[in-house]
């Protein structure tokens, strides 16, 4: 009983060598001054550093002491604060602190520092990648999954080589547009961003003269069945057309979609998959706005329906209103459309037209395995009012032409629309090889009476039909998945001797294409 009293009256000198008396009182905690570091609460089992509360010394020694202890908590508050107020006591009491720092004015802002301040955020990014939320690939593909974004660098090159089988020129006496040569054709570089329901898309070719920028547009996913585009983009009209460049079967489109499908205008489309069918449907400012031939306000459509696996149907269709040059200019500008062999050699020229411009096409796609097979027709119309010698309605301008192509991958690889090689180069394998075969007609005249005298003339009446068919041949090589070299052999015949490019001789014109293509993976 002695011992106990003891222990008794010790544990109440402890409580005495507490300066004071209790200030407040927080649920079933009591605020204290305490030499604990930190805090101005005593936790449960927080020691006091004082001794005196073990041993029976004077009040004096036990007031020195608990002031000693008070003058260490007073330091290692400071330095606490300096470091930035997440320093933890010796006793572990102490938890982190919040720092109130006042705003900063960019105004004030040197030059200097800011240049040192960007430098160090872009140096920050890296690091903030490698944060375990990030994630890489496939490709140059960054993604965070936690807060819905990602980020895709996309981009290819492509270096062309033209060869004739033999010298000729035009009726003009002048060498086909693009002539014999080897060429840097493409230099794209784009990315891709998406943030939840919202996708940018950006594409700009600094090698292209005309258009630098060739996709700029935004997309917000309202649902699988209806998505909302606005921007730069291409018009829904003709399969060929819409297909990248670095994804054709052939190194150059098919004379169809390079002679009548219309460019890429500012517009907003809706579009999206209803069960098996697939629609796009914008309105857009022209028709192509680095084009000569650019129309005013139109629409443009296009309806895809899968009627099985690997047989997909399709039907596009546009309209909008060209507007001639006023008379008073003194030298107006035709605006119809002039298109180009795969040879390069000019077909046909423009006609002065004033009007609605209409085009109605339709498709038909089917892969099975590593066959494909293509076919596409579309006719394009353009009015021709007071466009005659005597400012007098003309007959309309009719362009209407077809392709169809079938191409087989021998190494098995299955078709697509981006092809992967079963077994690329670096796997030990060959890569795909491909061969393919296309046959193109295209033919302008007009919708008049076959009477009176057929001119070539840009105002003429009764307007000579041009027209001509290119059967070509390709063969493919992906020896890795970004790149592709491609070879084809390309053969011409016209319809009017006269207008060929040696006159009084149809055909055969054989032209040689070649491509290497860097793609970014």
């Amino acid at each position: 009983m002695a011992r106990s009293s003891r222990r008794y009256r010790s544990r109440a000198n402890s409580r005495k060598a507490w300066p004071s008396t209790p200030r407040a009182r927080s649920g079933s905690r009591t605020t204290w001054t305490s030499p604990c570091s930190g805090s101005r609460t005593r936790p449960r089992g927080c020691r006091t550093s004082s001794r005196a509360s073990r041993t029976k010394r004077p009040r004096r020694k036990a007031a020195e002491a608990t002031r000693k202890a008070s003058r260490r908590r007073r330091r290692r508050t400071t330095s606490s604060d300096r470091d930035g107020g997440h320093r933890r006591s010796r006793r572990g009491c102490a938890g982190p602190r919040m720092l109130d720092f006042p705003p900063m004015r960019l105004d004030s802002l040197h030059p200097r520092r800011g240049l040192f301040a960007l430098t160090g955020l872009l140096a920050a990014v890296p690091l903030a990648a490698q944060d375990k939320a990030w994630q890489f690939g496939p490709g140059a593909k960054v993604s965070r999954p936690a807060s819905g974004i990602e980020l895709q660098l996309a981009g290819y090159v492509q270096e062309d080589f033209r060869h004739f089988s033999h010298d000729y020129e035009n009726s003009r006496g002048e060498l086909p547009d693009l002539g014999e040569e080897t060429v840097l054709r493409r230099l794209r570089l784009g990315v891709d961003a998406q943030w939840k329901r919202l996708r940018f898309e950006f594409d700009y070719d600094p090698h292209d003269s005309t258009e630098h920028v060739k996709n700029l547009t935004g997309e917000l996913k309202i649902s699988k069945a209806l998505h909302i585009t606005g921007g730069n983009m291409k018009l829904p009209v003709s399969p060929e057309w819409l297909t990248s460049a670095a994804k054709t079967d052939f190194i150059e489109r098919n004379l169809v979609a390079d002679a009548l499908a219309p460019g890429r205008d500012w517009g907003v489309k809706l579009s999206g998959d209803v069960d098996k069918v697939t629609y796009q449907l914008g309105v857009f400012k022209g028709d192509g706005r680095v084009d000569q031939s650019r129309s005013d306000t139109t629409a443009a459509g296009r309806l895809e329906v899968t009627v099985v696996k690997g047989l997909e149907l399709g039907a596009s269709a546009s309209q909008g209103k060209v507007s001639a040059d006023a008379l008073e200019v003194a030298d107006p500008m035709a605006r119809g459309v002039s298109f180009h062999a795969p040879s390069g050699f000019r077909v046909y020229e423009r006609h002065f037209v004033d009007g609605t411009r209409r085009r109605l096409g339709g498709d038909a796609r089917f892969r099975h395995g590593p066959i494909g097979l293509r076919a596409e027709i579309l006719q394009m119309t353009s009015e021709r009012k007071g466009q005659g010698s005597v400012f007098d309605d003309l007959p309309s301008e009719v362009a209407r032409g077809w392709s169809a192509s079938a191409t087989w991958l021998v190494t098995g690889d299955k078709k697509a629309r981006t092809i992967k090689p079963g077994h690329p180069l670096n796997h030990g394998g060959i890569g795909a090889v491909e061969l393919g075969v296309r046959y193109d007609a295209l033919k302008v005249d007009d919708d008049g009476p076959q009477t009176g005298f057929e001119g070539a003339g840009a105002r003429a009446r009764n307007i000579r039909p041009v027209g001509g068919k290119t059967l070509t041949g390709g063969l493919s090589w992906w020896p890795l998945e970004f790149v592709r070299l491609y070879g084809n052999a390309v053969v011409e015949r016209y319809d009017d001797p006269l207008l060929a490019p040696v006159p009084g001789r149809k055909g055969n014109y054989v032209t040689l294409l070649g491509r290497l293509q860097l793609s970014m993976p």
